[in-house]
């Protein structure tokens, strides 16, 4: 029998998570706290999709009722990084990696979010994802910064293992190697029609995890950038050119 989260009727949410972070340079290092808003994270995606659960530091989340297993959410547990002083995206992708080595049956497409932040707007880019059947991978990319944005993406299953599988080894934070530069650059080249921008604007409730300064979630300010995306996307569907 199917599960909702083989069935591709649905695209999953890919939450990534590490209730123990072992990097510096992480602004809410609190594991109690983190569990607080990973939990809330998860209860507010499962109402809008199957959620999968990807953890990395050996936190015993079994003793959590939030994170027990139902028909809406598969928790899946992963060994600490070897090379944790890479910094937080090696740690990130090489958990995407394991993750989809390990899947007999992986999801043809997935929405990858960073585990604490909460996409007030998730139904537009799920919507968005399912509409887009054929690119590989739907990310923000802003070449004015050499950076793709990775707390957010949606991703072929296909076009990840044969674009960015490994790809964590490149990075390395202590040199400046962050994975938005290294992913960026990897993607350089790709089609448009391959590789693309989101046509909505995310609406991020989130408290960034290198600053500790919290996303702004006026509605204002987001219409404005979503007016500016729409009209950057008649002229460049591949890169945002608008300020941050």
């Amino acid at each position: 029998m199917t599960t909702p989260l083989e069935g591709q009727a649905e695209i999953p949410i890919v939450l990534t998570a590490t209730m123990v972070p072992a990097v510096t340079g992480a602004a809410l290092v609190d594991p109690a706290a983190r569990l607080a808003e990973y939990a809330k994270a998860v209860q507010f995606y499962v109402r809008h999709a199957p959620v999968i659960f990807l953890e990395n530091s050996s936190y015993p989340l079994e003793r959590h009722a939030e994170f027990r297993e139902t028909a809406r959410l598969q928790v899946k547990r992963f060994p600490p990084s070897a090379s944790p002083e890479r910094g937080k995206g090696h740690q990130e992708f090489e958990m995407l990696d394991a993750w989809l080595a390990a899947e007999a049956r992986p999801p043809v497409r997935w929405l990858k979010i960073t585990g604490r932040y909460q996409i007030l707007n998730i139904q537009s880019l799920l919507s968005e994802c399912r509409q887009d059947p054929d690119s590989g991978l739907i990310i923000d990319q802003v070449p004015r910064a050499d950076m793709a944005r990775t707390y957010v993406f949606c991703a072929s299953t296909d076009f990840y293992r044969e674009r960015l599988r490994g790809l964590y080894r490149q990075c390395d934070d202590r040199t400046g190697a962050w994975i938005e530069w290294v992913l960026f650059h990897e993607l350089k080249g790709r089609p448009a029609a391959e590789v693309h921008l989101f046509v909505t604007q995310p609406r991020i409730n989130a408290i960034a995890g290198s600053s500790g300064a919290a996303y702004p979630t006026g509605r204002g300010q987001w219409l404005g950038k979503q007016i500016l995306r729409r009209l950057n996307r008649l002229v460049d569907r591949q890169y945002l050119w608008y300020p941050k």
